[in-house]
């Protein structure tokens, strides 16, 4: 069966308060409201299918892109596709299916064609081989998310060393192995993504037989799959971000907004047991290369495990000097302050911490004379800004960035803003100094070692004050501003522009590659 353009519906709008119209360039769909809105095509009669494959194009409007699901008669999920891509879905119920759109708060999403296909034929093996037969690359580059049309940020620092990969002739392939329905194929800034379960996942690696495998964030269910399906002798990088090696301190970055940090849990105790076993069994094989984003990482994972790593190295995510670029900021009064960050409800964030900075500045003389940009979105976007949405010098941005927006927005402001936590590296707030920004941040490790720890720019995690200070003092006072902005760019270029980070790991992965 072949359909012609589904985008033109008709569709059932399933949350109150939204709006469906069908035009002449597809469907739009706009959820004004605070929760997720979901819109319903039915596939019934000539339209039923239980295999087969969909096809969607469209444009984020404002906001976040969302998803379009091909569900059952049950509502479970066949298939998921972010715009831009193709899926392929398979059920063994023969009843009608539906399109179920579905759209984030206070966003836009439009659709200009939405083509399903299906009949004898469209079972899983011709959608594994559909999608294999357009696997050319010789690396996998294998993570749990990447960005999409549906949000910009997971994953962002894998995507930019991805396109550097890609610009220096390694040939590689993006694989996308997390627990969703169907698989599917879509491209982002000219770069091939696979997204696919974990079953998919070792079909592929036991299909295709990769030169190398560069795998970030492993897990015990990373490691039983690559224990069924990768061949022994493939050369296997294991990158450390945090949460692979560091899960001891589990409750340090996984604490919610205005929560108490939580306890381990005698489950999470014997889950974190089982993980150093595998861990340590990795470490012991002679074709793992662990990577980790900085030197404190690695020693904090190494204090918490009680060994040392072997084949080791240490290099930091990208910060890119040719797509961030650094302007100079002498001559200029630091007036306009930006903040970009995810509003999960993480608390490690510290969106509280932004929102208790701009009050404080506020009750100051010199908030008049400043301007604020908050971008972002997430679930918590509305409870974490209500404090500052008031404030006609503050504007509120809730959407996402594309990297060249980043960069855009970077280059026109003058201080950054990134209170945090706990992080490992903090790659946005990197790129806000790689431009000329001057960086205000927390006195933690990670911002130890990509921040200059000598100009009072890192303060006390809590203490809005301090924050508040260094802002007022960095537009006060032109010449510290200045030396501020150029001490961030030079300590940023010196540990993570492309020939002390990407070069290096296309070093490592050719002189690995079978």
């Amino acid at each position: 069966m072949a359909c012609a353009n589904l985008a033109y519906g008709p569709w059932e709008r399933e949350s109150a308060g939204t709006i469906c119209q069908v035009g002449g360039s597809g469907a739009r769909f706009v959820n004004p409201t605070g929760d997720y809105a979901f819109f319903r095509l039915r596939l019934d009669g000539s339209l039923s299918v239980s295999s087969g494959r969909l096809e969607v194009e469209g444009e984020v409007g404002p906001g976040v892109a969302g998803f379009v699901y091909v569900v059952d008669r049950f509502n479970r999920i066949l298939g998921q596709a972010p715009l831009s891509s193709t899926t392929y879905f398979d059920s063994e119920d023969e009843g009608a299916c539906s399109l179920l759109v579905k759209v984030a708060p206070a966003s836009e999403m439009r659709v200009s064609s939405l083509v399903v296909e299906g009949g004898e034929g469209f079972g899983p093996n011709f959608a594994f081989e559909s999608v294999c037969s357009r696997l050319s690359g010789r690396v996998a580059v294998v993570v749990p998310s990447y960005p999409s049309s549906e949000s910009l940020y997971p994953c962002a620092f894998v995507h930019a060393r991805v396109r550097a990969y890609i610009e220096a002739g390694l040939e590689c392939e993006v694989i996308v192995a997390a627990d969703c329905a169907g698989l599917s194929l879509y491209e982002i800034d000219g770069v091939r993504v696979v997204r696919t379960d974990m079953d998919g996942f070792e079909r592929i690696l036991q299909s295709k037989r990769f030169d190398a495998v560069a795998l970030h964030f492993f897990d015990p269910g990373f490691a039983e799959s690559l224990d069924r399906a990768l061949p022994e002798n493939t050369p296997l990088i294991l990158w450390s971000h945090n949460p692979e090696t560091r899960y001891w301190d589990w409750p340090l970055f996984t604490a919610r907004y205005f929560q108490p940090t939580p306890e381990l849990s005698d489950e999470c105790r014997l889950e974190f047991a089982r993980r150093d076993e595998i861990l340590a069994r990795y470490n012991r094989k002679a074709n793992v290369n662990w990577v980790f984003v900085s030197d404190a990482l690695k020693a904090r994972s190494e204090e918490l495990l009680g060994f040392s790593f072997e084949r080791a190295h240490v290099i930091p995510n990208l910060v890119d000097e040719r797509m961030f670029r650094y302007r100079e900021r002498a001559g200029r009064r630091a007036s306009r302050i930006v903040c970009v960050r995810r509003f999960d409800d993480v608390a490690s964030y510290a969106l509280d911490i932004v929102a208790q900075v701009i009050v404080e500045l506020s009750g100051r003389p010199v908030f008049e004379e400043l301007e604020f940009d908050i971008y972002g979105a997430g679930p918590l976007f509305g409870e974490l800004t209500e404090p500052i949405a008031g404030f006609a010098n503050v504007r509120l941005h809730r959407r996402f960035l594309s990297r060249a927006e980043l960069a855009e927005t970077f280059s026109d402001h003058d201080i950054a803003l990134f209170p945090t936590r706990f992080d490992s590296q903090g790659v946005a707030m990197g790129e806000a100094a790689m431009t000329g920004l001057a960086v205000v941040s927390s006195d933690i490790p990670a911002a130890r070692n990509f921040l200059p720890a000598d100009r009072g720019l890192l303060c006390d995690v809590e203490d809005p004050v301090q924050y508040a200070d260094a802002i007022e003092r960095l537009h006060r006072d032109g010449e510290y501003f200045a030396s501020c902005a150029r001490a961030c760019r030079e300590r940023v270029y010196a540990t993570c522009r492309r020939e002390v980070t990407v070069d290096r790991e296309i070093e490592l992965i050719r002189s690995l590659a079978l």
